[in-house]
């Protein structure tokens, strides 16, 4: 009875502060405008694609890789064992195309034992593809020939590399308590 009470309190003060908000000939809108979806993640959802500069050309290039959630008429796509399916949309910049053969994307998880082509990059160096996995890392290679869909791995040089958030952490296990080992250096922060 008594959280009837509060309850029917709170909703009449609510009521009184939003008709005192309202005046004659103004609309809800113009006070409280409609909530829109950001077409942009967060810094969160980027990965940084880093060049590996042992493709010429490559040197001052930049890239990245913005992580979005596949789309889905219920909300987010899973996959048969649950895992979220991410859309990855791969974008460089700066970077002189080269003379033979295409940048090709890729990921892999981090031991490397599975391997997934995303795509060949297009004319402006953009592609787009999904992943399933959880900690991966974003492979960008100079391919001869354009990579099949059945493709199982790169054959070409890396030109560009870039790790997922998840795939940033790292467990201490390795490490002794005092050990000074650069983990920066194996692309961990």
């Amino acid at each position: 009875m008594i959280r009837k009470r509060y309850l029917i309190i709170a909703l009449l003060f609510v009521g009184s502060a939003l008709s005192t908000e309202l005046k004659a000939g103004t609309d809800a809108w113009d006070i409280y405008p409609p909530l829109v979806c950001a077409e942009r993640g967060s810094e969160y959802y980027t990965i940084d694609l880093v060049t590996t500069k042992n493709v010429p050309g490559t040197g001052l290039a930049k890239g990245k890789a913005v992580m979005k959630f596949n789309p889905n008429p219920f909300g987010i796509s899973i996959t048969k064992d649950g895992s979220y399916q991410h859309r990855l949309d791969i974008k460089l910049n700066k970077v002189n195309k080269p003379q033979k053969g295409t940048f090709v994307a890729w990921v892999t998880t981090p031991s490397l034992d599975k391997v997934k082509l995303l795509g060949a990059l297009d004319k402006n160096l953009e592609t787009s593809g999904t992943v399933d996995w959880n900690k991966y890392i974003v492979v960008i290679t100079l391919e001869e020939g354009v990579s099949k869909s059945n493709s199982s791995t790169w054959s070409g040089p890396i030109a560009f590399r870039g790790l997922s958030r998840s795939g940033l952490m790292h467990t201490m296990a390795g490490h002794g308590p005092f050990a000074q080992e650069p983990c920066a250096k194996y692309g961990y922060y």
